[in-house]
């Protein structure tokens, strides 16, 4: 198994690369705007708190997130191309075995990231001049689990399709519908608390603004639902990505058993 994990880390070296370079550009385009703040052409500029506050949003969870895409890579429609299967059919392999050595791999990446994560999170807090929030360091971890979530589950259909437009359109469906699926519980969330305080959103003939203490109101209840949520509730998330990790990791080592050769 160790052999595959080595096959994984060498052939992904390409993407890794480009990904690093990405991460490294995006790191001096923020600490650029910091100092431009500071003593640069925009340092007098009126909103330059909230361009701050932006970029280091920007440099303490975006760039994670780079790092996190760097991290979970999958040559499974590579070996697809160099027929590795019909090769791993010479060694002395189990289906099992070669599918959980991909998962090993990505659980020390997942750990390598969380680290990469955390300084990066660190740096951008020494760059902008801020405290250091613990809550941006579980929303670090939130982010690298749902990649490595993603990546399992686009193992599992690389090895029960073998196409890569398959798999593309797959996980591109999902996300659109993922996406549209919160927007539209936010924006009914949102209508409902309004109109239970007396105004409606999609009235005909309401041409006022949204009061913006209703707005403030609104963003503090849903926080706070938000914390009880993930204070009472959270072993069950946790269980349930587990739940979804192990199904994908069973049905990747179904496929690949029904595939024989």
């Amino acid at each position: 198994m160790k052999g595959l994990m080595y096959k994984e880390w060498f052939l992904s070296k390409k993407y890794r690369v480009i990904t690093l370079s990405i991460y490294v550009l995006m790191l001096i385009m923020c600490i650029l705007v910091r100092i431009s703040s500071v003593c640069g052409n925009i340092a007098n500029m009126e909103g330059k708190g909230m361009l701050n506050d932006t970029f280091f949003i920007i440099m303490g969870l975006a760039l994670p997130a780079v790092l996190c895409g760097m991290s979970f890579t999958s040559q499974t429609l590579n070996d697809e191309k160099c027929r590795f299967r019909q090769y791993s059919h010479t060694l002395p392999l189990t289906e099992k075995q070669i599918v959980g050595s991909l998962y090993i791999f990505n659980l020390i990446m997942l750990g390598i990231y969380m680290l990469a994560g955390w300084l990066n999170y660190f740096l951008a807090c020494a760059v902008f001049g801020k405290d250091i929030d613990l809550k941006y360091l579980l929303y670090i971890f939130i982010i690298g689990i749902l990649f490595f979530t993603v990546c399992c589950f686009n193992t599992l259909n690389a090895y029960r399709f073998r196409s890569p437009k398959i798999c593309a359109a797959i996980i591109a469906s999902t996300c659109i519908i993922a996406y549209h699926g919160l927007a539209g519980a936010f924006v009914y969330l949102m209508y409902s608390y309004c109109k239970d305080r007396g105004y409606d959103l999609f009235a005909d003939d309401s041409d006022e603004e949204v009061p913006d203490a209703l707005i403030i109101d609104f963003n503090e209840d849903l926080s706070r639902c938000l914390r009880w949520t993930g204070t009472h509730f959270c072993w069950l998330i946790v269980l349930a990505v587990a739940a979804l990790i192990y199904f994908s990791f069973r049905r990747s080592v179904r496929a690949l058993e029904r595939r024989g050769s």
